[in-house]
C-alpha cells in the first residue's frame, strides 16, 4: 500500500520510486530535560547573595530537586575538585570551601546543564567581577561531571 502523504512516480514497469509531496522544515523545538549539581559557596553566605542568587535560579523556571546547606565535609569537596589535586591553589581552595556553609543542590529542568551555566555566568558578571576562585557558585560543566557530583554528593545517580 502507497503510504497516503507520498505520490507515486513509475520510472519503468520494475522500478519505482517514492518521493513526497511536500516537505516542511520544523524548527528544532526539543529540548533535552537535564539535570545538574550547584553549589553556593561560602562567600555567597558571607557577601549575603545567597537569596539573590536562589531568586535568580527559581526564576529561570528550573526546579531544585534536592538540596543540603551546611559545613561540607573535606573529602567531598576534595572529590568534587579531584582535576584540580595537583594545582598549587588545590588545599588553599579546599580550606576556603569548608571555612563556611555552602548549599549544595541537584538543579532539574530543560537544558539545565547551559541554563545554570549562563545563570552563573550573569551571577558572577554581578557580583563578583574578575574573580577567578572566590566567584559564588559551581555548576557541573557537562552531563558527566553532573552525575559525578550529584553521586558525591547526594549519592545518587542521574
Amino acid at each position: 500500500m502507497i503510504e497516503p502523504h507520498r505520490k507515486l512516480i513509475m520510472l519503468n514497469k520494475t522500478n519505482i520510486q517514492f518521493t513526497p509531496l511536500y516537505t516542511k522544515n520544523y524548527p528544532q523545538t526539543f529540548t533535552a530535560y537535564e539535570k545538574t549539581f550547584v553549589m553556593l559557596k561560602p562567600d555567597s553566605f558571607q557577601r549575603n547573595v545567597d537569596g539573590i542568587i536562589m531568586d535568580k535560579i527559581n526564576s529561570t523556571g528550573l526546579k531544585v530537586l534536592k538540596q543540603w546547606e551546611g559545613i561540607a565535609p573535606r573529602q567531598k569537596l576534595e572529590e568534587n575538585y579531584s582535576r584540580h589535586k595537583e594545582k598549587p591553589f588545590f588545599t588553599t581552595w579546599i580550606d576556603f570551601l569548608s571555612s563556611g556553609k555552602i548549599k549544595a543542590m541537584i538543579i532539574g529542568g530543560e537544558d539545565a546543564i547551559s541554563a545554570v551555566s549562563a545563570l552563573k555566568k550573569s551571577v558572577r558578571e554581578e557580583f563578583a567581577p574578575g574573580q577567578k576562585r572566590y566567584n559564588l557558585m559551581h555548576s557541573s560543566d557537562d552531563t558527566k561531571s553532573a552525575q559525578k557530583e550529584c553521586k558525591n554528593f547526594f549519592d545518587i545517580d542521574i
